[in-house]
């Protein structure tokens, strides 16, 4: 080969061998911080730890040496662009030092998570891998550089005191086989063979080793010497945080407190809305917290970006703090507008991947993870030995609900804690959590049971009659929360207040809007309470989570009772109304009758739910005067909530799902292949099952002011992120003009705007 100086970087210049020595000062590090996850795999699956140790060394130390041919070294230097791969050419070396020793046999067969590890580390894994390389011929260089490489792996071995460490001699066979053949038919054609089936050892073992090697290589390449991997903050630096957040804090809740004392333990956090829990799993979270990432799972998008400001506060910058959804990286850029294009990209691929200390993403992130999708070998692996705060764990439906279980049962095992967070989950759900994680702890507040915030009517009519009362409570002054169960009918409400209220006093909000004016309303709405004067906001059940808003009067349609209740968390918070309209004790709360769309199209698999609910407030709010404690609100779900009134349909889809995980891994993905969109398509993978298939939007009108071609062409989404909208794909079919260059995001021709959004038919509203 016609290069002295081999290289691994050009920018900053590395050498192959100053790389894997960079790499390998962050090994002892990485093995520390992964210290409980590697005790595990141990036990489980009979591995001995030492073992364990030196393989993923070798996988450390052998990960790049293919960088040392012809083609990769023209590669680096700009001087040809050929096909090529060191990752494929780092096989044979690695294979022929552990062919006899697999780290494992699985039916009489040899395992290598070491060689899969590093012939994926720039690939996603699949039985195609490495196709195009049959034929390719790889030039080496020269034996005394090979020499010196391995003389520098046995050092760094006796540097880091590898356990039963043998010296390591370069030897004939590697530079003479054919590297695709040596990796395929040795090591990829046993996968997808294996029978032993009564545990999941491809999966974890392989998941170990590739999620070490990433950290490795990537620390390294960072040249950064100040990554941290878990937090530091304890429960005194949050207390001093919460002080200077609040100059009126006090003291902590006496339910934060066992939070914080049962950091040890899972635990179930049952408080009413706008009380604290978010404080309390922070506790929980940071005491006596050693080598464990956080992870904030919450909902939807817009309640991951508010957690993600809140927590924040808590834990310092974006540097610590990651956000994991399909539009954070836009997200980011907004809040840091002077960040470098470099820099966001980093943070983009740090935040998908789990990679900071904190992480707040949405659940359907960690789903995907077990989906096999994306980078979901670091999402798993940050799972493994974390503390896992679970929000507003009762907004789920059934398939969704159950596939969160089934992550929950795999991962529990791991030294993996949970702090799930609800003020309304139905003892009946408490059930099935109890069936994967029956050792938590319930963390409540008697005092909270008494309570009272809200005075509840019980109207018989629908709630477009009650327009003029909407009006009435408006001219009073008082900030007025309007939630319709569809888009139709929250259009229908705003546009009847056309005429007595002006749009600088009334906002409709819900998922019809680009994520820019959607922003706008959000920020809106959470600072209507210290607004002067009357304001209406008419939503829909987008609404009903995790926003910080406080309204004075709720007009709502019947849902079921978790769902109120949610709603009911958006007026009077904080218990606080007297404070601000000295002549209300409690929010004022009206329900009206749903209407037959409800029925029909939006709860259609919990009508026995919706008519109890409707039955029960009404008679509840006549024997009390509509003084309905948080007690009260309580009883009604377990009561409303049983077995028989859910149905038999809401059971099978608990069934349904508990089997997806094991059916993917072992018919699509053969545990460790990685899902790609096409296969989710095809076999309908998603974490969120539902009656119609949204896919991404953009408007003609958007389309004509910005040039999202040529943003699709640089694969540069962030202007397509602020104007897409997810819409059922029979919308598309009506209205579609063309799909955008080779991306999944179609154009419609169809009216919009920031007050009113989309402007859909009747018939197409039937959602949030």
């Amino acid at each position: 080969m016609k290069y002295d100086e081999i290289l691994a970087k050009i920018n900053p210049r590395k050498t192959l061998i100053e790389h894997t020595n960079d790499c390998l000062f962050w090994f002892p590090k990485v093995l520390e911080w992964n210290n409980a996850f590697i005790d595990k795999i141990s036990e489980h699956y009979l591995v001995p730890k030492p073992d364990l140790i030196k393989r993923l060394f070798m996988t450390v130390a052998f990960h790049d040496i293919g960088k040392a041919t012809e083609r990769f070294q023209d590669k680096v230097r700009g001087i040809k662009k050929l096909l090529e791969s060191h990752a494929l050419a780092s096989v044979p070396f690695i294979y022929n030092e552990i062919r006899d020793k697999p780290i494992k046999e699985i039916d009489k067969n040899p395992f290598y998570p070491e060689i899969l590890a590093i012939a994926s580390h720039h690939s996603k894994l699949k039985k195609n891998l490495f196709q195009d390389y049959q034929k390719m011929i790889f030039t080496f260089a020269k034996r005394d550089y090979f020499e010196s490489f391995y003389q520098n792996i046995n050092q760094q071995a006796e540097t880091l005191n590898i356990p039963d460490w043998e010296k390591l001699n370069v030897i004939e066979k590697p530079f003479k086989e054919n590297p695709y053949f040596v990796f395929f038919d040795n090591v990829l054609d046993y996968i997808g063979s294996y029978k032993y089936e009564k545990t999941n050892i491809v999966r974890d073992v392989f998941l170990l080793f590739k999620s070490v090697l990433h950290y490795c290589d990537w620390l390294a390449s960072s040249n950064t010497v100040s990554y941290q991997y878990a937090t530091t903050e304890n429960t005194q630096s949050i207390t001093n945080k919460m002080i200077e957040k609040n100059p009126h804090f006090i003291a902590w809740e006496s339910f934060q407190l066992q939070a914080a004392k049962s950091s040890s333990k899972n635990i179930f956090v049952q408080i009413p809305t706008g009380q604290g829990k978010t404080e309390a799993s922070v506790l929980w979270a940071t005491q006596n917290n050693r080598n464990r990432k956080i992870v904030f799972l919450l909902p939807t998008m817009v309640t991951t970006n508010k957690m993600w400001e809140r927590i924040l506060f808590f834990f310092g910058g974006v540097d610590t703090v990651g956000l994991s959804h399909s539009t954070a990286q836009y997200v980011l850029k907004e809040k840091e507008e002077d960040i470098e294009p470099e820099e966001l990209r980093s943070h983009y691929l740090y935040n998908r991947t789990f990679f900071k200390p904190i992480t707040v993403a949405t659940i359907d992130q960690l789903i995907f993870s077990f989906f096999n999708w994306g980078y979901w070998v670091l999402t798993g692996a940050a799972s493994f030995n974390a503390k896992i705060i679970i929000d507003e764990i009762h907004i789920y439906d059934a398939y969704t609900f159950r596939l969160l279980l089934k992550v929950i049962e795999y991962i529990a095992p791991y030294n993996t804690q949970f702090a799930m967070m609800s003020a309304s989950l139905p003892e009946i759900l408490k059930q099935e959590l109890e069936k994967v994680l029956p050792d938590y702890e319930l963390i409540k507040e008697e005092k909270f049971d008494k309570k009272q915030r809200h005075r509840v009517e019980v109207y018989d009519c629908l709630i477009e009659q009650c327009v003029d009362s909407i009006i009435e409570d408006y001219n009073f002054k008082r900030k007025v929360l309007v939630v319709c169960n569809t888009i139709a009918k929250a259009r229908e409400i705003f546009d009847l207040l056309n005429d007595e209220i002006s749009l600088e006093n009334r906002m409709l909000y819900h998922s019809q809007f680009i994520l820019q004016d959607k922003t706008y309303k959000e920020n809106l709405l959470e600072g209507i309470k210290d607004r002067e004067g009357g304001f209406v906001a008419i939503c829909t059940q987008i609404v009903e989570v995790s926003l910080d808003i406080d309204f004075d009067v709720l007009y709502t349609e019947n849902a079921p009772i978790d769902a109120i209740i949610q709603r009911l968390g958006r007026v009077n918070r904080k218990g606080k109304i007297q404070e601000r309209i000295l002549d209300m004790q409690f929010a004022k709360v009206i329900i009206t009758h749903e209407s037959e769309k409800n029925r029909k199209y939006v709860y259609k698999d919990l009508p026995q739910i919706l008519l109890l609910t409707y039955e029960y407030l009404l008679k509840l709010a006549v024997e009390k005067d509509g003084n309905i404690a948080e007690e009260d609100f309580k009883q009604l779900i377990d009561t409303i909530y049983t077995r028989k009134n859910l149905g038999n349909a809401y059971f099978k889809e608990l069934d349904d799902a508990r089997n997806l995980l094991s059916t993917i891994w072992k018919d699509y993905l053969k545990d460790i292949y990685t899902l790609n969109i096409d296969e989710a398509k095809l076999h309908q993978i998603t974490s969120r099952k539902s009656d119609y298939i949204t896919v991404e939007v953009v408007l003609l009108k958007h389309y004509q002011q910005c040039n999202f071609d040529e943003c699709i062409i640089h694969n540069d989404y962030d202007l397509l992120r602020k104007y897409i909208i997810k819409v059922p794909v029979h919308i598309v079919e009506k209205y579609v003009c063309k799909k955008l260059n080779d991306s999944d995001i179609y154009l419609l021709d169809m009216k919009y705007s920031e007050f009113q959004g989309l402007s859909l038919e009747s018939d197409d509203q039937n959602m949030e």
